[in-house]
């Protein structure tokens, strides 16, 4: 947890700078599709679960804000099922935690003086599988994963006032994995790792209360 807030702050703290001069802080909860990995031995099965966050949205046109966004899905379990032929690969359970750090845009459909602001967005950045064991895991350590990912969303605002109302949203999350390189998730050193070229495509879900701070 410690890692995480020293992360956000780095992540967020200049947003917030900025948004003195004028911007909307959205935090947000919703519903995360965990997703899957296929592997050469087996197939990694991440649960479905709640996720949470904040975005800040910053005005650059009528039309245009740039998105600064963390999101978290929290300690979900992951199973391991080894493929027939596989007996060396036990199948195991795991903790994964998926953060999502992105920066982006939503372009609205059209001007923002509507209540009602349908858009699209998207945005790049870096995700971060945190990994830990649970007390049916057959080894005693996981080792974390970082990678770069993309996310491509639509929405619609609902301003109620100037300064408040709600967004509502739904993501194609994708950490992705580039030739010459692997997904790895292993147990730091000893046992069983696992390689992929197939990163797990999530999604979700959510709504988030909309305040608007500044001009």
């Amino acid at each position: 947890m410690k890692k995480i807030k020293i992360l956000l702050l780095v992540f967020l703290f200049p947003a917030l700078t900025i948004a003195q001069g004028g911007a909307e802080i959205v935090p947000f909860a919703g519903y995360m599709f965990g997703g899957s990995i296929k592997y050469y031995e087996g197939k990694l099965d991440l649960k479905d679960g709640l996720d949470y966050g904040i975005s800040v949205l910053i005005p650059v046109q009528s039309l245009v804000d740039v998105e600064i966004n963390y999101t978290r899905m929290d300690k979900v379990k992951a199973t391991f099922n080894p493929y027939s032929g596989y007996a060396a690969f036990p199948y195991d359970e795991i903790y994964v935690s998926s953060n999502y750090f992105q920066l982006g845009g939503i372009s609205k459909f059209y001007k923002s003086t509507s209540e009602i602001q349908p858009f699209a967005s998207f945005s790049l950045g870096a995700t971060w599988f945190d990994t830990s064991p649970t007390s049916e895991s057959k080894y005693d350590s996981y080792t974390d994963v970082w990678r770069f990912s993309i996310a491509l969303g639509l929405g619609v605002k609902f301003m109620f006032t100037d300064h408040v109302g709600v967004m509502v949203r739904g993501r194609m999350l994708m950490p992705m994995t580039f030739a010459g390189t692997s997904f790895y998730l292993g147990t730091g050193g000893s046992g069983v790792s696992m390689n992929s070229w197939v990163a797990p495509l999530q999604g979700d879900f959510n709504a988030g209360l909309i305040v608007k701070v500044g001009n």
